[in-house]
């Protein structure tokens, strides 16, 4: 298939245009100064196709203008929206953009197809920057121990709670362990006024991040997944007695439980780092009560964090080519970038340097007061080793699936716990084989 095949319905005359409209502001930039113009051909022009939507995608396209602007290597970046994204570069082998967008559930497959055209540790910048990044950033997209692609920024889930409500209750959030979590849940629900003890959305991902919390090994040391262990089967123990109980709810609409606890008629929900901004426009317009942000509870105290966040990767068959993605993608990597990304996406940024830079803004600043614990709760979990980074592929169908089954089937006093787990462990391994091909090794500072 060509590549007028793969960008048919209109991509092609969009990327057309695109790099048409760069020709004109280059030309009318030049007439503007009174200087003379650089002919265009002496320009590089990298392609970016990607998958976001939403603010994600906003954020690129700022990103990119932002790049396009700034950049000294005369490099000119023109992004395009793929979806079936892994299906078109299997059309195109020999013509693949120079850069891409993915996650990290997706890693595997890019790798065992050979679409890694290089690794960031081939960059002498980003392997400079490299001590810099948070571990869990940097174990993302690794596969045989090396970073295949560069994460543009991290999210976890994490416990939101009602802390005037529940320290009426005597819950500490910030030590709370599975009993207290527990029992606390169970104190604030009363059905008489509406009024429940904890939230979560009924998705794979909040089963999976109870998992992690637990202490469970998710991925063994093989690659394959683990958590049908004694702290797995523990946390889905955990999970029934709540949501059997009728002290907990899992409801398909995450706006239902953001809505519920702004009104105070739900004392806790989990919820992912990036819908803090939400939570506190819901809380504003609600009770207006004071927030605690912390992890989701662990058996003996607060729990392991799961993080995930979208990457950067280069798939530029062409050495030359590949040189000047990897200056694109060290380009993403500075502080300014990070910034950018992380206000406009609500991520948070994956260099430390960034975050204790951002901490040391707002510490005089009550407004900033629920990002710099989030950014607080980052540094912490990286420097005390409690998180784990999302593992490759949980978007199959199969896993995913498996998982929220699982979850959903919690709310059931009859449910074999035992089994609903053991299950969704066979059925995330089922089909993948992360025997991967062997990918080069250079060497890469460590992660702090």
């Amino acid at each position: 298939m060509t590549v007028n095949g793969i960008l048919q319905n209109g991509a092609l005359a969009r990327f057309r245009r695109r790099v048409g409209m760069i020709v004109v502001l280059a030309l009318l930039t030049a007439l503007a100064g009174g200087c003379d113009m650089v002919p265009e051909q002496e320009r590089q022009i990298l392609v970016l196709w990607h998958t976001l939507t939403g603010a994600e995608a906003t954020a690129l396209e700022v990103l990119t203008d932002q790049f396009n602007a700034e950049n000294p290597w005369r490099l000119v970046l023109v992004t395009e929206f793929q979806d079936n994204l892994l299906e078109k570069l299997q059309g195109v082998p020999d013509h693949r953009p120079d850069l891409i967008t993915l996650w990290s559930a997706d890693l595997a497959a890019y790798v065992a197809l050979g679409m890694v055209g290089a690794v960031p540790s081939q960059s002498a910048e980003i392997q400079k920057s490299w001590p810099d990044i948070l571990p869990m950033a940097g174990a993302l997209y690794q596969s045989n121990g090396v970073p295949q692609a560069l994460p543009l920024g991290l999210a976890t889930y994490l416990s939101y709670s009602n802390s005037e409500w529940l320290g009426d209750l005597g819950y500490d959030a910030a030590e709370a362990t599975w009993d207290d979590f527990r029992r606390t849940a169970c104190a604030a629900t009363d059905p008489t006024r509406g009024q429940i003890g904890v939230g979560m959305p009924a998705r794979s991902s909040i089963f999976l991040a109870f998992l992690a919390a637990s202490g469970s090994q998710i991925v063994g040391t093989d690659g394959y997944y683990a958590f049908a262990d004694v702290p797995g089967h523990e946390a889905a123990a955990l999970l029934k007695t709540v949501l059997s109980g009728n002290c907990g709810l899992a409801y398909e609409d995450r706006e239902v439980g953001i809505a519920r606890l702004g009104r105070s008629s739900m004392a806790m929900i989990v919820e992912s780092s990036e819908s803090l901004l939400q939570i506190e426009q819901a809380i504003l317009s609600g009770r207006n009560f004071d927030l605690a942000i912390n992890p989701i509870p662990g058996p003996d105290g607060p729990g392991v964090t799961l993080w995930y966040g979208p990457g950067l990767m280069v798939t530029a068959p062409d050495v030359a080519r590949q040189e000047a993605a990897l200056q694109a993608m060290t380009w993403f990597l500075s502080p300014e970038a990070q910034r950018t990304w992380g206000a406009t996406t609500r991520y948070l940024p994956i260099r430390r340097s960034v975050i204790e830079s951002e901490l040391e803004e707002v510490e005089q600043t009550p407004a900033g007061a629920l990002s710099a614990e989030l950014w607080s709760l980052a540094l912490d979990a990286a420097d005390q080793g409690t998180w784990v980074a999302w593992p490759q592929a949980t978007n199959r169908i199969t896993c995913r699936a498996s998982l929220l089954r699982g979850l959903l089937s919690l709310q059931n006093p009859e449910a074999d716990t035992v089994a609903y787990v053991d299950t969704a462990v066979t059925a995330c391994n089922t089909g993948v084989d992360f025997r991967l091909p062997a990918t080069p090794e250079p060497t890469i500072a460590p992660a702090p």
